[in-house]
């Protein structure tokens, strides 16, 4: 059920897709794109694409900037 909330805060607080927000999230428990494609069911290419589109949205240029992101409005 955590998961279902950190989901939802992300989703709410960026303005992000459900799939974006999911992305997110498992990108801030640290799982790499290929782990998050396994996950989530999909090609770690449209990993890729969901990063490109979530950092604009979130006001970051990288990885590492949408993972602290992403941490501090999940430890709110």
């Amino acid at each position: 059920m955590r998961a279902a909330v950190h989901k939802n805060k992300l989703q709410q607080r960026f303005g992000l897709t459900v799939r974006e927000a999911e992305v997110l999230y498992w990108l801030s428990c640290g799982k790499s794109n290929r782990d998050i494609a396994d996950i989530l069911g999909m090609s770690y290419r449209t990993v890729d694409k969901h990063l490109e589109h979530i950092y604009p949205k979130i006001g970051v240029e990288s990885r590492s900037g949408a993972s602290a992101a992403s941490v501090r409005i999940l430890d709110e």
